[in-house]
C-alpha cells in the first residue's frame, strides 16, 4: 500500500526526507490477552523537511508528502506488535492510525507494517526490521517499502516519526531494467534484517548482527531515461569507495562506474551520485588493457560473430592474478568465491583453512557452493547464468567463464606447446600468446595435480547430471571438453566477447 504524495510544484520531486510510507503485506498480528487490549486512535506525524536535506535537490522545488489511505504501521506497546490502520487523514502529513493495543506508558511504532518484528523491552531495540535489497524503483521517488521510519509517543499519544534511512540519487540518462550499488570492496552490509532504535530521535539502524546481509542493493523495474531515482540505504560509511551498475535495456550491456574515494550515507540525507550516459570516460573495466590478450580468434553466436578476448591471468577473488604463471583462487562450479579462507602453500600437499562446514551440502565436499545449489539448478545442456558466474561477479563488465565452444575454438585454432620451465599450457595465434599455468584442482579438501594438470572451468554443463565441461591438460594431453563433478575446485580464466562483422574476422 502506498502513501500519496502531492507535489506543489511540477518540477517538484516527492520529498526523501519527510517521506512517508507504503506498508507491506496486510497481515493480522495474534494479540495475547485480548481482554488487556484496546481499540486506540494515534496521531502519526512525519520528520520536517530540514533545509540541510535538501543538498541535493532543486532549491527551487516545492514538496509535500502525505499518508494515503490504507498506510498500516506497527504500534509496540511493549509486548505486541500491533497492526494500526490509517483512518483520517488521508492526503495530510499528520494522520490518525487506528488498532488493538495494551495501555502503556510509552509506545514505539515503525513504518511500514513489518509482522515479524518485535520489540526488545531491555535495551528498547525493535528486532526483525527489514531494509529491502531489491527496491522498486519509481520515477522522481523512491520504494516506500524501503522507507523505513520510527517514532516514540507518551500519553499524549502523537507518534513524531523520523527517517531511519538515507538515500543515494542517481540520474540514467537511457533506459535500463535494474541499478545495482554495492561498496567497491564489498566489505558493507547494505540491506538485510537487523535492529532499530528511535535512540533519543537520532535513529540508529544496526545490520551488523543480521542473520540475512546483503552488500548490494538493487533497483529494479522500468528505469527511464532522463529521470531521478533515490535508492534507500543505511547509514553507513564506505570505506574503499563503492560501486554502480546501469544494466541497459536496449542491449543488456552492463555500465559500471566507481567512486574511489570514502563516502558516507547519512540518515534523513540524500547523497548525489550525478548523472550517467552511455558515452563518457567514467565508465570502468577492473581489467587493463595490458591484463588482455587478443589472438585474433573469433566464434560465431547465432547469427553474430565475436572476437574472444583473454584475460592474461587467472581470476582471484579480488581481480586478476598478478602475473600470467599465479595460480589464481580454485573456483566451484557455479560458486562465485572459494570455500577456504587462506592456503598454505608451504606445506606438500598443499591445505588450507576451510570455511565453516555446516552450510555445505555435504561435509566430505566443501568446495560445493550450497548457496548456489548447481546440482539441482542447473541440469545438462544448461549455460552458467551470470549471477553464479564468478568472472562476471568479480570483475563485472563483460567478463565471464569460457564456455566449451571458446575453449575448443582456442584449441583447434592455435599453436600449443606444454611449457615445462613454467608448467602449463601455452597457445600461439598471430604471434600472440596465452600462457595458462598446470594449477590443479582441489577434489573434496585435497590440492591435487599442482604443476602437472590443468583444469579450467567452462560454463557449459555436461550430459552427464550434476557434471560440467572443463579444459583439461597436462604435459602430454590436451583435452578441450572434459567433463566432472561441479563440487571440484577449479582455476577460472575470464574472457570477454566482442561483436564484429564478417569483414573484421
Amino acid at each position: 500500500m502506498k502513501m500519496k504524495k502531492y507535489i506543489q510544484s511540477m518540477m517538484a520531486f516527492a520529498a526523501i526526507v519527510s517521506f512517508a510510507s507504503c506498508s507491506s503485506e496486510d497481515n493480522n498480528t495474534t494479540i495475547e490477552n485480548e481482554s488487556a487490549t484496546k481499540v486506540m486512535t494515534f496521531t502519526a506525524t512525519q520528520e520536517g523537511d530540514e533545509q540541510s536535506t535538501r543538498a541535493a535537490i532543486s532549491s527551487t522545488e516545492s514538496k509535500v508528502i502525505n499518508w494515503q489511505e490504507g498506510d498500516q504501521i506497527s504500534i509496540f506497546d511493549g509486548k505486541t506488535n500491533n497492526q494500526f490502520t490509517l483512518k483520517n487523514g488521508a492526503g495530510t502529513k499528520s494522520a490518525t492510525f487506528q488498532g488493538n493495543a495494551a495501555t502503556a506508558a510509552k509506545y514505539t511504532a515503525v513504518y511500514p507494517y513489518q509482522s515479524e518484528a518485535s520489540y526488545d523491552t531491555s535495551n528498547g531495540k525493535v528486532t526483525g526490521i527489514t531494509l529491502k535489497p531489491t527496491q522498486n524503483a519509481t520515477a522522481n521517488s523512491f520504494d516506500k517499502e524501503a522507507a523505513l521510519m520510527i517514532a516514540e509517543g507518551g500519553d499524549g499519544k502523537t507518534l513524531n516519526f523520523k527517517n531511519v534511512v538515507g538515500y543515494v540519487k542517481v540520474k540514467p540518462n537511457f533506459d535500463c531494467t535494474r541499478i545495482d550499488l554495492k561498496a567497491f570492496d564489498n566489505s558493507a552490509v547494505l540491506a538485510g534484517t537487523g535492529t532499530v532504535s528511535y535512540n533519543n530521535g537520532e535513529p540508529k539502524l544496526d545490520l551488523s548482527n543480521a542473520e540475512t546481509k546483503n552488500d548490494a542493493i538493487t533497483l529494479t523495474g522500468d528505469i527511464k531515461a532522463g529521470n531521478y531515482y533515490y535508492i534507500a540505504v543505511p547509514p553507513v560509511t564506505l570505506k574503499a569507495g563503492w560501486t554502480i551498475e546501469f544494466t541497459a535495456k536496449d542491449n543488456g550491456k552492463l555500465y559500471s562506474r566507481k567512486g574511489t574515494n570514502p563516502i558516507t550515507f547519512t540518515r534523513n540525507k540524500v547523497t548525489d551520485l550525478g548523472e550517467f550516459a552511455t558515452t563518457g570516460d567514467y565508465w570502468y573495466d577492473p581489467v587493463r588493457a595490458d591484463q588482455e590478450v587478443d589472438l585474433g580468434l573469433t566464434i560465431t553466436i547465432g547469427t553474430k560473430n565475436y572476437k574472444v578476448i583473454f584475460a592474461k591471468s587467472n581470476l582471484t577473488t579480488t581481480g586478476l592474478a598478478a602475473n600470467e604463471y599465479d595460480y589464481g583462487d580454485y573456483f566451484a562450479w557455479g560458486a562465485t568465491e572459494p570455500w577456504y579462507t587462506e592456503i598454505d602453500k608451504t606445506s606438500s600437499p598443499w591445505t588450507a583453512t576451510w570455511k565453516k562446514l555446516g552450510g555445505y551440502k555435504s561435509t566430505n565436499a566443501p568446495f560445493y557452493n550450497s548457496s548456489t545449489d548447481s546440482y539441482t539448478k542447473y541440469t545438462p545442456g544448461d549455460a552458467l547464468e551470470a549471477s553464479d558466474d564468478a568472472a562476471r561477479q568479480i570483475l563485472k563488465g563483460d567478463w565471464r567463464i569460457p564456455t566449451t565452444e571458446i575453449w575448443a575454438a582456442l584449441v583447434n585454432n592455435s599453436t600449443k606447446d606444454w611449457d615445462s620451465t613454467n608448467k602449463g599450457y601455452k597457445f600461439t595465434k598471430n604471434s600472440q600468446t596465452l600462457f595458462l599455468p598446470a594449477a590443479g584442482n582441489v577434489w573434496e579438501t585435497s590440492f591435487e595435480n599442482v604443476g602437472s594438470s590443468g583444469r579450467y572451468w567452462s560454463g557449459t554443463t555436461a550430459s552427464w547430471n550434476r557434471t560440467a565441461y572443463y579444459l583439461h591438460f597436462g604435459d602430454v594431453n590436451l583435452n578441450a571438453q572434459d567433463s566432472g563433478s561441479r563440487t571440484q575446485g577449479f582455476p577460472v580464466r575470464p574472457v570477454r566477447l566482442v561483436e564484429v562483422s564478417q569483414s573484421q574476422q
